[in-house]
């Protein structure tokens, strides 16, 4: 039971590390590349008690490490990395990380030479059982020595391929998921299986039967708000350059399993929730400022829903996430006079209406209603200039 003075129990308190923790996400949330955030939860993960159980210790080392190195442009703001602040945030609030977070926030440090020292400390637990470090630093450089491409070009000439189609198949359904679009989502997926076979590795094989397995009821049964997260961080790795050679690729493809296989929604941290619709709801404020400018700011527009998107994006708001990310690209075709007059900006004024019901719902701790109306108004937008 935790005592009355651990991190689990003071969220109420302002001044805990977790509350600093939490403002300083979400400050970053909306804002990944300034630096100011991420220096807020650095002070927030500096002053934590020291009094935590070994596992929570290392996490809060590795975390800081990874953080660090962000803030130092080592890493750029990936969205999985903003995914795992978030669940840091989650361990500070129950006082626990959960079993892969450890891993998780190290592999991203691996492709360092040398290795940042923080995350080998973050291996020895802040008690006497310091010798286990020795064997863990020894091992640590042979990680990132150079070392052979995995697969030749021809190997991976059919998963690059399908992920491709992929790519393209996701662009067509998680805007606006219709039974067509899961449909051709399954058969990238397929494709995919067919590449993961030529390749001959385990990781791809599990990561696309983890995909097969996740999207096989897509076609009748619309995805839960934590498949689609799991499916748009899937979508993401999956496009980047070198996903197959990274030297972390099994911890990244257990991270990635770990959430497909997830069905349950598991409980929401309230606080957070809280935080976000008031963030959120400044960049309402800011789309109807800007729809209100003569003429409409196409670009401030665009600003304000990537600003929502990204702070959805960390949080399993995957449907929030999507829905303003498809209308930020709405804009990139949608001219200031469209707006200025029906019924482009009757269409773009409904649409920030039903985005702030969403948004709201959210901070009251109710369930948000089906994302169907905006993505029915994202396509009549998109009509105006067909």
């Amino acid at each position: 039971m935790p005592s009355p003075n651990s991190q689990a129990d003071t969220a109420a308190n302002p001044d805990s590390p977790r509350a600093g923790f939490q403002r300083g996400l979400l400050a970053w949330l909306k804002t990944p590349q300034d630096a100011a955030g991420l220096e807020v939860m650095l002070h927030a993960l500096a002053t934590a008690g020291q009094d935590d159980a070994p596992e929570m210790a290392a996490c809060l080392a590795a975390a800081e490490a990874l953080f660090v190195a962000i803030r130092d442009k080592r890493l750029e703001a990936l969205v999985p990395y903003r995914r795992l602040a978030a669940r840091v945030e989650q361990a500070l609030r129950k006082g626990a990380p959960d079993a892969a977070l450890l891993t998780d926030l190290q592999a991203p440090l691996l492709q360092f030479d040398p290795p940042p020292q923080a995350p080998i400390e973050a291996l020895q637990p802040r008690d006497p059982l310091a010798t286990t470090l020795e064997p863990t630093a020894a091992i640590l450089p042979l990680l990132s020595t150079p070392r052979e491409p995995r697969f030749t070009t021809a190997q991976r000439s059919l998963w690059d391929n399908a992920v491709e189609a992929l790519g393209i198949a996701w662009a067509k359904c998680n805007g606006t998921p219709t039974q067509e679009g899961w449909g051709q989502l399954r058969q990238g997926i397929f494709r995919l299986l067919d590449g993961a076979l030529a390749l001959a590795h385990p990781d791809p094989l599990r990561l696309a039967e983890a995909l097969a397995a996740a999207t096989d009821d897509l076609e009748s049964t619309p995805p839960s708000p934590r498949l689609l997260t799991a499916l748009a961080a899937s979508m993401e790795l999956l496009q980047e350059q070198g996903f197959l050679e990274h030297e972390a690729l099994e911890s990244l493809v257990q991270q990635l399993v770990t959430r497909l296989e997830r069905r349950d929604e598991g409980p929401r941290s309230r606080h957070l929730d809280t935080l976000f619709a008031g963030e959120a709801e400044d960049e309402i404020e800011q789309l109807r400022l800007a729809l209100e400018a003569l003429p409409p700011d196409c670009e401030a527009l665009k600003e304000a829903a990537r600003r929502i998107q990204q702070l959805a994006d960390p949080l399993d708001l995957a449907p929030l996430a999507l829905v303003a990310f498809r209308f930020a690209q709405s804009l990139e075709r949608i001219t200031p006079e469209q707006l200025d007059r029906s019924p482009g900006r009757d269409i773009a004024l409904e649409w920030i209406d039903e985005l702030e019901g969403w948004i709201t719902a959210i901070g009251e701790g109710n369930p948000p209603p089906p994302p169907t109306a905006l993505a029915k108004l994202q396509r009549q937008l998109l009509a105006l200039v067909e």
